[in-house]
Formats: structure tokens, C-alpha cells, sequence
């Protein structure tokens, strides 16, 4: 899924956050549209074993279908929430084929994966980088049980139509930092997993535009990069969506017929009151 910037920005800026954010709920990282879905035969092949009480594990194929030539590194990851956020789980291996994530507790997860076609070796870039969710999530996991047959087929990224609508509006900040920082805002689809497809960057709190947008159904957020990497949000920098309702969750923006939507404002508050996006962050590490 390619990512259009509306100002510079850092190519893989915005990852799993894997997915890593917009929803179930409100964010869009983890319901699968491109997933293939597995057959009946291969249903029933999903099974369980026992391992120790105290961990489990998920383990399946990551496949690929695309233009990509060469080997390069895949990952899998396996996600608490639709939310986004780091991978709890995470494994790495040459090229496509069978993966393992062992040691996981009892829990739900959300299983993802991605290739690094460009071997760039940081976050997904998802204007290049072939990814995939398993069609079936979550996956539970319960009391040392392995869970099988989870599957995830990547894809290659398919471009968004370029349009003429935008989304514009004001960012202001409720919170203790009293420095100037870069405030990223970003919008992503809402049927879509993966990060979000436009993004702009401004100077300090103040108003935005997000240009050049296809017609669709976007969740808008925006958080302030106090490290200033130019990376996905992290666990210290205000956040904050567009929530005019103020309940936590974010309200949905329609951009139709190439219109300019305005006055789409969003208040950054301190990391107490803010949830990831869904994006994959620094799976690698880095």
C-alpha cells in the first residue's frame, strides 16, 4: 500500500506500527481485506499441541505473490490489538517459508507479517514492502498450546488512486511539554489494514492540510515527535485523534467527489491519554 506525503517526510516513516493504526473500533491495522482465506481442508489442519503450561506458541507459512525478485528478509509479528503498537512477538527469516513465534503466553493475538524489499532494514515501508495479515485473526492462544496453520500470504503494495481532496484542520496540545516539536498528522482508511496512506508534517502545534487524497473513509491522527526521528509515535509523545465527540475513540472522516474537508481539529494530550496508531513499530529494533 503506497503512502502519499503531503510535505517531507522520512520514506518508512510509518509502520506495522505493523498495523501497527487506525480500526476495529476506530483503528485500521489488523481486519484483513487481502488475506487469503484458507479452505476448509486446511481449517480443519489447524490444530493444537500441548507445550508447558507457563507458554505457547503460533506457527505457520509466509507466502508471496508479487513482483519482488531476490531473497530478502521476512517477519512475523504477533500483535495484543487492532490498536498497533510494537509486536509482543516477533521472528525474522530468509525469505518467505515456515515461521515460529515461541514463548507466547495465553492471550489474543493479532498475526501480521511483512518482507524488507528494499532491505533498507528499519521499519516496513509500505510504498515498497509486501505484507499480509492471517486471515483469520485473532488467534487465541491458551495454557502451552500451539496453534498452527497460520498462514499469511504477502502481497505487493497497491497504489491508491491520486485524487484532489484533502482533509484540513487545527492542532492544538493540553499537556506539560513546553518546547516546539514536529507534529505529524496522518489519515488512514478505515477498511484498510496497514499504516496510514497520507500523511503531512508541520512546526509546532497550529493548522494542517492533507492534500491530494482519494475519495474514501479516513481515521485522523496526529502526535508530536519529540525525538525528532521522523518515526511512528512513541510510548512518550502526546497523541491524539480527531474525537469531537471526546469519548477516546476516533470519528470517521468521509472525503468524497474530491471535496476539501474542514475543520477536522485534533487536541494532543500527554501519553496517559492516548492509544498507538496502527502502524508496526520498529519491529527491526531500530
Amino acid at each position: 500500500m503506497s503512502m502519499k506525503p503531503s510535505s517531507v517526510f522520512r520514506p518508512g516513516l510509518l509502520s506495522l506500527l505493523i498495523g501497527a493504526v487506525l480500526a476495529v473500533g476506530g483503528l485500521i491495522i489488523f481486519e484483513d481485506t487481502r488475506g487469503e482465506a484458507l479452505s476448509p481442508a486446511a481449517e480443519r489442519e489447524q490444530r493444537s499441541v500441548r507445550l508447558s503450561p507457563e507458554s505457547g506458541a503460533i506457527t505457520g507459512t509466509i507466502g508471496y505473490t508479487g513482483t519482488v525478485t531476490g531473497t530478502h528478509l521476512v517477519w512475523a509479528g504477533a500483535f495484543t490489538s487492532t490498536q498497533g503498537g510494537p509486536p509482543v512477538y516477533a521472528t525474522v527469516r530468509d525469505g518467505p517459508g515456515p515461521y515460529t513465534l515461541a514463548g507466547i503466553g495465553e492471550g489474543i493475538y493479532y498475526i501480521m507479517a511483512g518482507m524488507d524489499a528494499d532491505d533498507s532494514g528499519g521499519p516496513p515501508d509500505p510504498a515498497i514492502d509486501p505484507l499480509g495479515v492471517y486471515a483469520h485473526n485473532p488467534v487465541t492462544v491458551t495454557g502451552g498450546v500451539v496453534i498452527t496453520a497460520v498462514d499469511v500470504l504477502l502481497l505487493d503494495p497497491t497504489p491508491p488512486p491520486t485524487e484532489t481532496g484533502s482533509i484540513a484542520g487545527l492542532t492544538s496540545y493540553v499537556g506539560g511539554i513546553t518546547t516546539t516539536h514536529n507534529v505529524i498528522v496522518v489519515a488512514g482508511r478505515v477498511e484498510d489494514p496497514g499504516p496510514p496512506q497520507y500523511w503531512t508534517v508541520i512546526f509546532g502545534t497550529g493548522p494542517y492540510t492533507i492534500t491530494n487524497m482519494a475519495d474514501g473513509t479516513y481515521n485522523v491522527a496526529a502526535f508530536m515527535d519529540l525525538d525528532g526521528d521522523m518515526g511512528p509515535p512513541q510510548p512518550d509523545e502526546p497523541f491524539g485523534w480527531y474525537d469531537p465527540a471526546g469519548d477516546g475513540s476516533p470519528d470517521p472522516v468521509l472525503v468524497s467527489e474530491g471535496n476539501a474537508v474542514t475543520g477536522i481539529d485534533i487536541s494532543l494530550h500527554d501519553p496517559s491519554r492516548y492509544l498507538y496508531l496502527p502502524l508496526v513499530l520498529r519491529a527491526s529494533g531500530r
